[in-house]
């Protein structure tokens, strides 16, 4: 045979092989037509566990709300809250850090939203503790009790044979968990303005715990600059009575009197770290799950699995075939 001489010209090309005068192509579609019963089964039983799953799961609203940094100018802005420039450059005293180290207001109340010591003070909210775990209150006894269902119960009881207990009263831990599985923060048209979803069984529930949930950051914010403002000017005015150097004198008065300007922009009744450009609302009705999306996905995912399995029992029953003969 010469060099360069194929002998299978076929496994160096795309073309698919045939089999008895028939493409893969046809075989796969005459395959499908054949078994078009299985296809029907299998559509049809994906919508009907998709119809079954929506009775079983209880709908549920999603509140939305836009936010905002807060602006500082304009006419609905609360104004600046530390000095740009003042006499000695004492800005940058007032908010010590490089410009790639600094962390702006806004940053702080997205990362503090729902969790850590915002979460610790929403858990002393006997109202907000009802909210997220209304299936562990019980209101005649008014008393909590563990989470009912098979799963909750297997984990305790797998929990206890290795001398640990799963069930304690909502702390806030378990606030922050229950409101980063249900919040949701999204980032609109690649700007400043965040979306935050929060989803609940109850509307009004959903939209007061929302509003709760962002008045608590801001308000913990707030109380953390005016505590570190507060503690700045005292340190302030106690070296000043200790100092008698007229230019070091000066230079603490200006420094002080910066630290009264942030401290009374503080106290303004007006969003601190974060505007609300959309105040919370919902739908009248329950959007989630959505029937018009899952019923079609799930007759399309049980039509892709009726086709695997046609053609996983025809490649088998092929399989057989080979061996037998």
């Amino acid at each position: 045979m010469p060099d360069g001489v194929l002998t299978q010209p076929d496994a160096m090309t795309l073309r698919l092989p045939t089999k008895g005068g028939e493409g893969d192509l046809r075989g796969l579609v005459r395959l499908l037509r054949q078994g078009w019963r299985w296809l029907l089964t299998g559509c049809f039983g994906g919508i009907a566990l998709a119809v079954c799953a929506l009775w079983l799961v209880a709908p549920a609203y999603t509140a939305t709300m836009v936010i905002g940094p807060t602006a500082r100018v304009g006419s609905a802005a609360m104004g600046a809250r530390v000095p740009t420039l003042s006499g000695r450059d004492s800005a940058a005293m007032a908010e010590p850090g490089a410009g790639d180290e600094s962390l702006s207001d806004f940053a702080r109340y997205l990362e503090l939203f729902g969790s850590g010591p915002v979460a610790d003070q929403l858990a002393r909210d006997p109202g907000v503790l009802r909210a997220l775990f209304p299936d562990r209150w019980d209101a005649e006894s008014q008393r909590w009790h563990p989470p009912a269902g098979l799963i909750p119960a297997v984990k305790r009881t797998l929990l206890a044979l290795v001398g640990r207990q799963d069930w304690v009263e909502p702390d806030g831990e378990r606030v922050a968990r229950a409101l980063r599985d249900r919040l949701m923060i999204d980032m609109l048209r690649s700007g400043p303005m965040r979306r935050i979803t929060l989803r609940h069984s109850d509307r009004a529930t959903a939209l007061d715990l929302l509003g709760r949930v962002a008045a608590a950051t801001d308000a913990h914010l707030r109380a953390e600059a005016a505590r570190r403002s507060a503690a700045q000017i005292a340190h302030i005015k106690e070296r000043l009575g200790a100092i008698t150097v007229a230019e070091h004198r000066q230079a603490l008065s200006d420094l002080l009197l910066d630290q009264e300007r942030v401290a009374m922009m503080i106290g303004v009744e007006l969003p601190f770290a974060a505007d609300m450009i959309q105040p919370p609302g919902a739908a009248s009705l329950p959007d989630w799950p959505n029937p018009a999306v899952v019923v079609p996905l799930a007759g399309m995912a049980g039509l892709m699995a009726a086709c695997f399995c046609l053609s996983a029992r025809h490649a088998l029953r092929d399989g057989r075939a080979g061996r037998d003969a």
